[in-house]
C-alpha cells in the first residue's frame, strides 16, 4: 500500500506541475491577446483621427480664396501628418516591443501568471 502511495505521489506532482504551467500559459496567451486588441483599439482610434484630418483639410481647402492661404493649407496639414507619424512610429515601437516580450515569455516557458 505505501508502495502505491509513492508512486502516485510522482504522478501527482506532474499532473499538479503540468495543470501550473497550462494555467501560466493560457494566462500569458490572454495578456498576449489583451495586448493586441489594445493594439486594434488604438489603430481605429488613430485612423478615425486621420479621417477627421482630411475631412478638416477638404473643408478648409474649399473655403481658401487664395493661393497662398491654399499653401499654408497645405503646410500645416503636412505638419499635422508629420507630428502623426511620428507619434505611430513610437507606438509601434512600444506595442512592437509589449508583442515580444509577452511571446518571449510565452515561448520560454517563463514569466507571471499560475506558474510562479
Amino acid at each position: 500500500m505505501a508502495q502505491a502511495e509513492r508512486k502516485s505521489e510522482p504522478m501527482s506532482d506532474a499532473v499538479e506541475f503540468g495543470a501550473n504551467r497550462l494555467a501560466s500559459l493560457m494566462e500569458m496567451q490572454r495578456e498576449l491577446l489583451d495586448t493586441l486588441e489594445k493594439i486594434q483599439r488604438d489603430r481605429l482610434a488613430r485612423t478615425m483621427e486621420e479621417t477627421k484630418v482630411a475631412s478638416e483639410l477638404v473643408a478648409k481647402m474649399t473655403s481658401a480664396r487664395s493661393i497662398p492661404e491654399i499653401m499654408t493649407i497645405y503646410q500645416e496639414w503636412i505638419a499635422k501628418h508629420a507630428e502623426m507619424f511620428a507619434e505611430d512610429s513610437r507606438k509601434f515601437m512600444d506595442d512592437s516591443q509589449k508583442i515580444a516580450n509577452t511571446t518571449v515569455r510565452l515561448l520560454s516557458g517563463g514569466g507571471g501568471g499560475a506558474g510562479t
